[in-house]
């Protein structure tokens, strides 16, 4: 009887432990269980500039990992070819900043608690803990189209003492405490009438005795020729006074707005304030500048909220701009911005008289824009995420994620509703947008979808249809790498196809224009960054310039290419704009090629943006060189205004340094007409030798001034992502921008001699410095509802016991604690040198409360 029932309960057990077996066999292995670590091991600057690094992947499951996992990460700044240390595995770069590691035939299955770690070096020193490989996610044999986050992803990076120590001995500007004391100390507190009362700084303006007050009502007269800018008023006062606003005669009104007997110009105004506002121009647009500088004059605490008395300082005003291009440059294809985050940013720049909004529509990460007619544009170009072969989207650049349904800045484009409402918003601020669609570089997301386009015609059976826009040869073998490490991301310009192409996105794009009611004045094509190579190996290029009487070598493409499309654009009467490159040729110097201006173009009306500028790298006059020649030039010099260029060297400030690091005061001291003063030391921080740099430079000629039409500042989007991030990185260092682009070359920029021009520089700064610290910040606290600008780590000196602070701007409050804890907005405020105690923190906040990232004096270095 015992018998009996022991079979059946063996049977049982026997069973079910093949059932559960079975089961764990099948079951997915929990991502969250697998931990992975990396760790910076080596980290050098010189003799040669290097780094390694190790990841440990560590099984924290209770079940085995086997060898059929891939993991992907994001980075920037890793070799495309690291040297690693095991041969159990792979590392390997994919396209531009996405790599994988996966196991070879000898990886070992991970038991439960084991881990195996591998090093790999790369030819690169690491200077940012956003530079570290990002975004890791794993795929899994059995599922290999899905992409898992590994959230379970640790990294020990670096900090200000490991970097100061690795630069001990060269120039390397590592912000430490006394780094920043030393650069903030000529800096002190002004009065605000010391000062200029609006940035960017009026022409001219005089102080009146006492203030203009009104309570309970406001009444204001636009004249006739104005009536556009009246609703622009109304709003802008409605939204800080809580009385009533009603328009009168003119008589009557407390505001008049009114047409100037004089010729002011185009953007010029009057604004007088005294027992009446009075704002007068001869155009519209002069009137909507007075406006904004009207609004500057107001307290700062109004934008916080709506008050019954409005006051407003006495003044006179007479102003007009130094330029007529005032640009700003957003790229949205390498990471997407919302369209309610771009309506923020023209209301910005709108504020700060910012005139031109150069829109980068598309990259190799990206395409923004819906083309009617080309919807594998946006299906596919405007998606990214995992898939084994980038086919029916992008794969996730950046650190925007395995799933491309969740990726806000990977995934996301404008339709052409967006498109009109965001042209028709600039116009309304006169702002002129200028569309940029790069080629014929730069175009991978396009180049990918339309060769689906090309296969789904194929299949469907309609040849004539598939190749009306392919944009590659299918049997090019050209070997190369872009800047950004893509390859095959340039067109094949030596077929039809690839300008039918171009003519149908400028064609739609000039079409949406039409429909907003505005005239698409200027397109810019992009033209940089062509990687050597390209073209090479294509046999469709090979038989075209074989059949071609005017082209001999691959060389001569590029001046093919701008020939037709600046046909293409004269014949639609627009005007042809790019970066420097379109107005450059490579010419043979005592035995090297060189970039010089292209004859070729210089004088059809092209419009160049010079960036190349960097201090040693021998562009540094391009920009006068192409306005020598007859370019339009605006100068758009990366190391002053390319706004994705980091703060600083701190470790966790995020963005790039490969041309240096630009702040508030790299933006401010550029100076357009003499860039070879505007940068004291290079990217590396070593003196400029100016004297030096002047030998064998051109010089902007008479007729070469002329020809500068303007600055821009950029902001390319590799490192930022949202909103957030976009508005760190431009404020505050995009108010220097925005003081050269108005006010011009400083006074200062006109001293020959070096250090008396930089005694007089220094008092300007201070000026400037306490106008962003003492009203632009604290009213950017609030300012169309509040921006996340970057607030500067105070310096620190220890002396004799004592902590001595300052702060980049002058106004900003520093708070501190003494216990090693958190800096809050009720810790005591700096004001005087304190005792060191213990660990000392420290903090800027502005005087609503917002704080800035913390950082740590101690009474050992003080840094």
């Amino acid at each position: 009887m015992k018998r009996q029932l022991l079979y059946p309960a063996l049977l049982v057990f026997v069973v079910s432990f093949l059932i559960s077996s079975c089961f764990s066999e099948k079951k997915q292995f929990a991502v969250d269980d697998l931990q992975v670590e990396w760790q910076i091991l080596e980290n050098t600057i010189q003799p040669e500039q290097f780094h390694k690094a190790s990841f440990t992947l560590t099984n924290k499951s209770q079940q085995n990992l086997k060898a059929d996992w891939e993991i992907y990460f994001n980075s920037v700044f890793l070799s495309v070819n690291p040297e690693i240390s095991d041969d159990k595995v792979v590392m390997e770069h994919l396209s531009g900043d996405f790599f994988r590691i996966k196991p070879s035939e000898d990886f070992p299955i991970l038991s439960p608690g084991e881990h195996f770690s591998f090093e790999y070096s790369s030819g690169n020193f690491l200077t940012k803990n956003s530079h570290i490989p990002e975004a890791l996610y794993i795929v899994f044999g059995n599922n290999p189209d899905q992409g898992f986050p590994l959230n379970n992803y640790h990294k020990k990076g670096l900090n200000i003492p490991s970097l100061a120590k690795i630069a001990k001995g060269t120039s390397l500007p590592i912000p430490t405490g006394n780094h920043l004391f030393e650069e903030n100390k000529n800096l002190s507190t002004l009065n605000s009438r010391e000062f200029s009362p609006i940035i960017p700084t009026p022409k001219k303006y005089e102080w009146g005795d006492g203030d203009w007050e009104k309570s309970a009502q406001i009444s204001f007269y636009v004249a006739e020729d104005f009536e556009a800018q009246e609703t622009h008023l109304k709003k802008l006062l409605g939204g800080i006074f809580e009385g009533s606003i009603s328009s009168v005669s003119k008589e009557e009104a407390d505001i008049r707005i009114v047409k100037s007997s004089l010729d002011l110009g185009k953007e010029g105004y009057e604004l007088k304030i005294n027992d009446q506002v009075i704002i007068e121009a001869s155009e519209a647009p002069g009137v909507f500048y007075g406006i904004q500088s009207l609004m500057a004059l107001f307290p700062v605490d109004i934008f916080s909220e709506k008050v019954s008395e409005l006051s407003l300082p006495r003044i006179t005003v007479k102003d007009e701009p130094r330029f007529e291009y005032r640009g700003l440059f957003l790229d949205v294809a390498r990471n997407f911005q919302s369209k309610s985050a771009v309506l923020k940013l023209l209301d910005l720049m709108a504020f700060y008289k910012l005139n031109v909004f150069h829109f980068n529509l598309a990259n190799d990460e990206g395409w923004r824009i819906e083309i009617p007619g080309l919807p594998e544009l946006t299906d596919i170009g405007s998606k990214r995420g995992h898939s084994r072969e980038e086919k029916d989207f992008l794969w996730p650049y950046y650190g925007s994620g395995p799933d491309k349904n969740d990726s806000p800045s990977g995934t996301g484009y404008y339709s052409t509703a967006d498109f009109k409402e965001i042209l028709q918003y600039a116009q309304e601020r006169h702002i002129e947008v200028i569309p940029e669609i790069g080629v014929p570089a730069h175009s991978r997301a396009a180049i990918i979808a339309m060769r689906a386009r090309y296969h789904q015609k194929m299949e469907e059976g309609d040849e004539e249809g598939a190749k009306e826009y392919l944009l590659e040869d299918f049997d090019d073998q050209s070997e190369y790498l872009s800047a950004q490490n893509f390859r095959g991301n340039t067109i094949c310009i030596c077929q039809e196809s690839a300008f039918g192409f171009y003519e149908k996105v400028v064609d739609e794009i000039a079409a949406m224009y039409d429909q907003a009611g505005i005239t698409l004045q200027t397109f810019h094509t992009g033209g940089d960054e062509v990687p050597h190579g390209a073209w090479t190996a294509s046999p469709i290029c090979e038989k075209f310039i074989q059949q071609s009487e005017q082209i001999n070598t691959v060389d001569d493409l590029r001046n093919y290419f701008y020939q037709k499309i600046s046909k293409m654009f004269a014949e639609r009467n627009i005007q042809v704009a790019g970066w420097e490159e379109i107005g450059q040729i490579e010419v043979s110097e005592k035995g090297e090629k060189v970039a010089r201006p292209n004859p070729e173009f210089a004088n059809a009306g092209f419009r160049v943006h010079a960036w190349n500028a960097v201090a040693g790298w021998g562009g540094e006059d391009m920009a006068y060189q192409l306005a020598n020649e007859g370019y339009e030039v605006i100068v758009s010099n990366s190391s002053n205004v390319y706004f994705d260029l980091a703060y600083d060297l701190h470790p966790d400030e995020p963005g790039h340094l490969w041309s240096g690091h630009v702040n508030l005061q790299t933006s401010w001291q550029m100076v357009p007409l003499n860039h070879f003063i505007s940068n004291d030391t290079d990217m590396y921080g070593r003196p400029i030798d100016i004297d030096g740099l002047l030998r064998n430079k051109v010089r902007l000629s008479n007729e070469g001034k002329k020809n500068i039409k303007g600055i821009s500042g950029q902001l390319w989007t590799e490192t930022v992502k949202g909103q957030d991030m976009m508005e760190y990185y431009l404020l505050p260092k995009m108010l220097g921008l925005v003081e050269r682009a108005w006010a011009g070359d400083p006074d200062w920029s006109t001293i020959s001699d070096h250090e008396s021009r930089r005694v007089a520089r220094e008092e300007d700064w201070n000026k400037f410095a306490n106008a962003v610290g003492q009203r632009e910040l604290p009213r950017l606290d609030f300012l169309f509802g509040g921006f996340n600008t970057r607030l500067p780590k105070p310096g620190t000196f220890v002396k004799d016991g004592l902590m001595h602070a300052n702060v980049e701007t002058p106004g900003l409050i520093i708070r501190y604690t003494r216990d090693g804890t958190r800096v809050t907005s009720s810790s005591p405020q700096y004001s005087a040198p304190v005792p060191i105690e213990g660990k000392v923190m420290l903090r800027v906040f502005t005087p609503s409360g917002k704080g800035g990232g913390m950082s740590a004096c101690d009474k050992w270095d003080g840094s």
